[in-house]
């Protein structure tokens, strides 16, 4: 649904343009978003209404084109449109990362893909560009039919398929502040709550002796947090996020050895608290619960964040050296940017040397230079 708020509709039109654009494309968005902003005001005469605001985003045109000019795209990269590169581009490398992190964390639990598939692979490698083909031609023929139903949308809502293209943008978005916070808090908190020596005592004999292995990596998570927290998002939070990130798929292979970590649990009876043994419990009741797999698929989803993660990191780091930044900056965090205080404000030296030159853009429309 549209909303009236003319800052909202900007705000809508620019997310559409941020599905079609590369990751590193920030300063595309903010130069869209000042120009939107300073035409809608144009157009309302130093007002900028809802109105005058769908005017402006008319005249810039439908997202995917004016994306397409910012990332310079070019030509069809083969069977693809232009303007869909650097949306299924994102959309691959998310699912390569999603099979990459399912196929580690289920070979260290041990589970083969013939287990997995429940069969063993035929004609292989034959079969390979059989099925890329039909696939292929499945997804052109999905993508036809989904833009049919989107065709009377606004130009300030997303369609169907950029809903879709969305995941990949969501996929590699930065970390948030208060995300890094609570990464700092939780840390330290359960640092220190697995060394209370009345937490240690219900730990099994085999987990006891690993433990601490457990806490030094939280604490290190509480110091990737603070990083985030202060630094935002640079070459350098990224690195040691990836490196704590491999040392948690380390640490993974003895504690899926281990199994489930507690023997006992307190509870609260006859005004009183106690230990009350677990396994024994669902042993002597004949309750089939298997604590085990619990811990299983615990360690299954938390090797593949971290295998997600360590590809997010990577990918993000060759990004940055391409751009010619450094080891440190301050970065951006993962909030969206409001455009209740315009970002050319905080620009400002951009913003004028914005104003002074002639702007030509897609449409047509020229700026003119003030200075003239």
């Amino acid at each position: 649904m549209s909303s009236n708020d003319p800052l909202k509709l900007i705000e809508q039109y620019l997310d559409r343009v941020r599905v079609y654009l590369p990751l590193d494309s920030e300063d595309a968005i903010v130069e869209l978003q000042t120009h939107l902003i300073e035409e809608a005001e144009r157009i309302g005469e130093d007002t900028m209404t809802a109105g005058s605001a769908m005017m402006a985003i008319e005249r810039m045109g439908e997202p995917k084109s004016v994306a397409n000019e910012y990332a310079g795209s070019g030509e069809k990269v083969g069977p693809v449109p232009a303007e869909y590169v650097n949306p299924v581009s994102r959309i691959i490398v998310v699912l390569i990362g999603i099979a990459a992190a399912f196929t580690i964390g289920a070979s260290m639990l041990g589970v083969t893909l013939t287990q997995l598939l429940g069969a063993d692979i035929q004609n292989w490698p034959v079969s390979i560009p059989i099925i890329i083909f039909l696939n292929l031609f499945i997804i052109v023929a999905i993508i036809g039919i989904i833009s049919m139903f989107d065709r009377e949308k606004p130009l300030t809502d997303k369609t169907t398929l950029e809903t879709i293209f969305g995941l990949g943008v969501d996929g590699f978005k930065p970390k948030g502040r208060l995300d890094a916070l609570g990464d700092l808090i939780s840390g330290i908190f359960w640092g220190f709550v697995l060394m209370i020596p009345g937490v240690i005592f219900l730990y099994t004999p085999a987990f006891a002796e690993f433990y601490m292995f457990v806490v030094i990596f939280l604490f290190l998570g509480a110091v990737r947090g603070a990083l985030f927290f202060v630094g935002g998002e640079n070459n350098f939070n990224l690195a040691f996020e990836g490196v704590i990130s491999v040392i948690w798929i380390a640490l993974a292979g003895p504690l899926i050895r281990i199994g489930w970590p507690l023997d006992s649990v307190y509870v609260y009876t006859d005004g009183s608290w106690g230990t009350y043994n677990l396994l024994e419990f669902f042993q002597t009741n004949d309750i089939p619960f298997s604590f085990d797999w619990i811990w299983v698929v615990i360690m299954f989803v938390t090797v593949a964040i971290a295998v997600w993660r360590i590809l997010v990191s990577s990918m993000k780091i060759t990004m940055h050296i391409r751009a010619g930044k450094g080891i440190w900056w301050q970065g951006n965090w993962g909030e969206r940017r409001s455009l209740r205080t315009p970002l050319w404000k905080r620009i400002l030296g951009e913003h004028d040397q914005f104003q002074k030159k002639e702007t030509v853009y897609h449409d047509g429309y020229t700026e003119p230079d003030e200075s003239q």
